[in-house]
């Protein structure tokens, strides 16, 4: 499946749900077989990134993990991802 870059928005919602890999970031690096990266997964976010964040879009789907910093997963509004990471 393409994932598409633009359109992504942090999901509202933010519900406490467990993820039996212990944290949002262990979950991605083991979804993702890949290191966790040197930076934010926003496109033009040069940042470290500190969590899973949950985003969605209106094109897919259900909700999607990324490595994201704190400023970024507190944004409001759209972004787009630095798929090329993928």
């Amino acid at each position: 499946m393409k994932i598409p870059s633009t359109g992504w928005s942090n999901k509202k919602s933010k519900v406490e749900r467990v993820c039996k890999c212990g944290t949002w970031k262990q979950h991605w690096i083991n979804e993702a077989d890949k290191p966790w990266p040197a930076t934010c997964s926003i496109q033009g976010c040069a940042n470290k990134p500190t969590v899973g964040a949950h985003i969605t879009n209106t094109a897919i789907a259900g909700e999607k993990i990324v490595p994201m910093c704190d400023s970024c997963a507190a944004a409001i509004g759209t972004f787009t991802l630095n798929v090329q990471r993928w």
